[in-house]
């Protein structure tokens, strides 16, 4: 079953305040960072039964494009 809409009447989609896409950023690197390397993923990492991602769990290697290094620091001395 599926319910019927009328074209004509809908609404344009709200658009997110900055906040809102800060908050869903922050959510999202909590799920996709790898709590003992500190690399973010391109992926949800499944952090619940291993809790890490796969090359710090077992040994698998991790192709570096799916994921972004932790970032260093950016002193000049």
């Amino acid at each position: 079953m599926a319910w019927l809409y009328r074209v004509d009447l809908a609404r344009p989609k709200r658009i997110p305040t900055l906040a809102q896409k800060r908050a869903l950023d922050r959510a999202m690197a909590a799920r996709q960072t790898c709590p003992a390397c500190r690399r973010r993923y391109q992926h949800v990492l499944p952090l619940r039964p291993l809790g890490s991602c796969l090359e710090c769990y077992d040994g698998t290697p991790a192709d570096p494009t799916t994921y972004t290094l932790p970032p260093g620091h950016t002193l000049a001395a």
